[in-house]
């Protein structure tokens, strides 16, 4: 069987290093009043780009900001990527009405030191937005993604046989050390990224039910503007003029796993579907097998 790569030369994914203008004028900056949160592999990407074509989303510097999840996490780094709030004044003058600034991480839902973070330097009255795909497509999407990146070695059945290995004690190291960081927990979690709830669970104990938006990728697959403009009137903005759809960012290799394979998924991850739909009060779009 092939073996993992050590744990040590999966490095997590770097933040963005703003400019040493942005540095320096951090006191000026904005912080962000709304996340999308995740989950990877879900359309995050897309969804962002078209929620940010409003003139009422203010401009950032990167669209993973990544310090929520970073190794010194802080306001004056969460304002360093944002807009200033001269320009939020003048565009309020301007266009008149709400502005809102954001940022975009798929890996904060997982991140289990993030809720608390994001409460403590962004505020309690944030607006959370969540986007969720069918957990069994999720993870060998997930897995194709690693592969282009080069950052894993393993088919997919070994991936996920030594994901338990390659992920134990992570999650308590992330809790336990404030500065930790950890490339396995990242890289590595296809299966342990779509048990939805218990993510869920840390951000709604963090923040409550009326602060989080969930929504399902395979709706905004079948309808991208709905679901955008959906998000845009959440967060008390006016819908987008029609316009050409971005560039799809992310995309895959158009690979799909064998129907064999898919239905063993599923029906693995079907006690968490069920968990998620008790906790959301609606059913999941996904079958069990």
């Amino acid at each position: 069987m092939p073996q993992a790569p050590p744990a040590q030369d999966c490095v997590p994914t770097p933040e963005p290093r703003p400019s040493l203008h942005r540095r320096l004028s951090a006191p000026w900056r904005i912080l962000p009043d709304f996340l999308l949160i995740g989950a990877q592999k879900s359309g995050t990407t897309d969804l962002d780009r078209r929620i940010s074509r409003s003139p009422r989303i203010l401009p950032r510097a990167a669209k993973e900001c990544r310090v929520l999840a970073g190794s010194h996490p802080s306001r004056l780094r969460c304002r360093s990527l944002q807009e200033s709030g001269f320009r939020r004044n003048r565009l309020r003058s301007r266009l008149g009405g709400r502005l809102r600034a954001g940022d975009a991480c798929p890996y904060y839902l997982f991140h289990p030191r993030t809720p608390t973070i994001a409460r403590d330097l962004l505020g309690p009255e944030i607006d959370l937005v969540v986007l969720l795909r069918d957990p069994a497509l999720r993870a060998w999407s997930h897995h194709r993604h690693e592969r282009r990146l080069g950052v894993e070695t393993l088919d997919f059945e070994n991936a996920i046989e030594q994901e338990p290995a390659r992920l134990a004690g992570e999650t308590q190291r992330l809790l336990d050390h404030p500065h930790a960081v950890s490339g396995p927990h990242e890289h590595f979690s296809y299966l342990a990224r779509g048990r939805y709830a218990e993510q869920l669970e840390r951000w709604l104990e963090a923040f409550g039910p009326e602060r989080i938006l969930v929504l399902f990728s395979e709706d905004h697959f079948k309808d991208p503007e709905g679901t955008s403009n959906r998000v845009l009137d959440w967060l008390g903005l006016p819908p987008n003029p029609m316009a050409d759809p971005p560039p799809i960012a992310n995309r895959g290799d158009g690979e799909v796993p064998p129907p064999e394979l898919l239905a063993r998924l599923r029906d693995r991850f079907a006690p968490e579907n069920d968990r998620l739909a008790r906790l959301l009060g609606r059913p999941v779009p996904w079958p069990d097998a």
